[in-house]
């Protein structure tokens, strides 16, 4: 089955409300099994929506280099950045930006503590509705 972008917006758009009213700024807590109670989406289509995957990024800072640099560029090379050490990271969803946060250590992981993040809608449009 295949399904068309418009046809992905209009369900996505449809439930921005129900998904703002859960909470959607705290951390999405993973769907339960089929029949295993808990608040699930009625359209089948939604919920396989919901649970694709996107890519997530954070960018630590960007700068133009030219292409003689990039040939330069040697392990070792420190490449410096006009962005002070603490300034806020840019978390990105489908290479839009969507938040804001701050490094953090988890466990022996890298994690971004968030103190910024868009609104429902904004988080839908960064994934795709144009």
């Amino acid at each position: 089955m295949t399904i068309t972008q418009a046809a992905i917006d209009d369900l996505l758009s449809a439930a921005a409300p129900s998904i703002a009213s859960r909470g959607a700024s705290a951390p999405a807590a993973p769907s339960p099994p089929a029949g295993a109670g808990g608040t699930r989406h009625a359209d089948p289509g939604l919920q396989r929506i919901l649970g694709l995957s996107v890519p997530v990024a954070v960018v630590l800072a960007e700068r133009d280099m030219t292409v003689e640099s990039i040939l330069a560029v040697r392990v070792g090379t420190i490449i410096e950045f006009d962005v002070p050490f603490e300034a806020a990271l840019t978390l990105y969803v489908a290479n839009r930006p969507i938040g804001a946060g701050h490094a953090v250590k988890v466990g022996e992981n890298f994690g971004l503590r968030l103190t910024s993040v868009g609104s429902v809608e904004q988080r839908i449009d960064a994934m795709g509705r144009r």
